[in-house]
């Protein structure tokens, strides 16, 4: 039977268009969003458009509209396929220019959400041809050469001691007199998850202070430290932009995990790196930073089987946790610590599975800056309803769900 139809619009918020039976215009069709080989939505044509009826289209009651969920990022939308229930007919986005180039991207990554040209089959082939054309030292391909490798990479002392002093010396201010605005992440005193201004009796426990880098100057210093900078913007071909920042008084105890389940970079969920800064030396048994070197290179794991994000699926999250520890027994993966001393940084890859160690000497802190970071020319995805005030330091982007970032040296 004839059918005739068109999809209109196909975006992060909406699919829209029409589609209708040319021999029996008064049966409404249901259709299905399809991602991967997973249904993520249905939704039937029978919405009224004057300019369907006005064109001769049945009743004009042929349309449909439907919100795209918000587990989809933008970069897995051209992958997204239309089809009629119980029929063989798929409407498929058109893939043409760069949407073409970027999906066969995705084929030669080991990740099928794609990556960054680090992540690439021919990644050491592109390393080469920098070296030789002195887009890239001797010092920084090594250490590229490891991150791919391990899936992270050490730069001792990359803080100075005096600007790790200031920032713990603004932390400390920020705790005791809390500037308008500033939140805290915290599980205390209940187990709930809550968001509010900081409150100096839950300091020592389940506490984060988010985006320090909007009120501390220092913090913004330390984030942007030339090498690091200077790794990043080789890993991302573009500007850093530090879009996610936590700072911890003690050692987290999280299980490990791997940020690209929770930390949503809308563009593409795989354009994604970390920054651990410790603000002082770490002790073992304070928590300590802990990960499984090589686990980037694992395969996905796909919530809801075809999705980076947990968000849709939080039913799925043991099961999540625990094929982070299969992966490793089955890859040989090992499990190491990091016990820095204060002012080196550990960088890792989007994909590195990493937690925080049992803390087995209470009452020690284990002072530390985390940033998250994605190129400035890719959007996290909170940046689809808040557009903040954007700052830029040392060329350093720095971006934040919850405060304008001054422009200036002093927040």
């Amino acid at each position: 039977m004839p059918i005739r139809g068109s999809l209109d619009r196909c975006d992060d918020e909406l699919i829209e268009g029409w589609v209708m039976l040319i021999d029996l215009p008064e049966k409404k069709l249901l259709l299905e969003a399809v991602l991967g080989d997973q249904i993520i939505g249905q939704f039937v044509a029978d919405q009224f458009r004057a300019d369907l009826q006005a064109a001769g289209l049945g009743d004009g009651a042929c349309a449909f509209s439907f919100a795209m969920p918000a587990f989809v990022p933008r970069s897995e939308i051209r992958n997204l396929t239309i089809r009629l229930q119980g029929a063989p007919l798929y409407l498929k986005l058109p893939a043409a220019g760069d949407e073409a180039a970027a999906l066969t991207s995705m084929r030669e990554t080991v990740s099928r959400f794609g990556g960054l040209w680090i992540d690439r089959h021919d990644w050491l082939e592109n390393l080469a041809a920098r070296h030789r054309r002195g887009e890239i030292s001797d010092a920084l391909s090594s250490r590229i050469f490891r991150f791919v490798r391990d899936g992270y990479l050490v730069i001792e002392g990359a803080v100075p001691a005096r600007t790790v002093t200031r920032v713990k010396k603004d932390i400390e201010r920020l705790w005791q007199t809390p500037p308008e605005g500033l939140l805290i992440e915290t599980f205390e005193p209940d187990g709930e998850m809550r968001y509010i201004k900081p409150d100096i009796r839950y300091r020592d426990g389940r506490t984060k202070l988010l985006d320090v880098y909007a009120f501390s100057p220092a913090a913004r210093e330390a984030t942007a430290a030339p090498e690091v900078v200077e790794f990043l913007t080789a890993i991302f071909a573009d500007k850093p932009q530090a879009f996610q920042g936590l700072h911890f008084w003690n050692g987290s105890q999280q299980a490990m995990h791997k940020d690209t389940a929770y930390v949503k970079v809308d563009t593409n969920p795989m354009h994604l790196a970390a920054t651990w800064l410790a603000l002082e030396d770490v002790e073992s048994g304070t928590g300590e930073l802990e990960y499984y070197v090589g686990s980037h290179r694992a395969p996905d794991f796909l919530f809801g089987g075809n999705s980076k994000w947990m968000e849709a699926h939080t039913e799925e999250h043991d099961s999540f946790l625990q094929s982070l520890h299969d992966d490793a027994a089955r890859y040989g993966q090992t499990r190491t610590s990091f016990l820095a001393k204060a002012g080196d940084v550990l960088i890792w890859h989007a994909d590195l599975a990493h937690g925080g160690a049992p803390i087995t000497k209470p009452g020690r802190t284990r002072r530390s800056l985390v940033t998250h970071f994605t190129s400035a020319g890719d959007e996290p995805f909170y940046r689809r309803g808040s557009r903040r005030r954007q700052a830029e330091l040392q060329g350093c982007v720095f971006t934040s769900a919850y405060y304008d970032v001054p422009a200036t040296a002093s927040a």
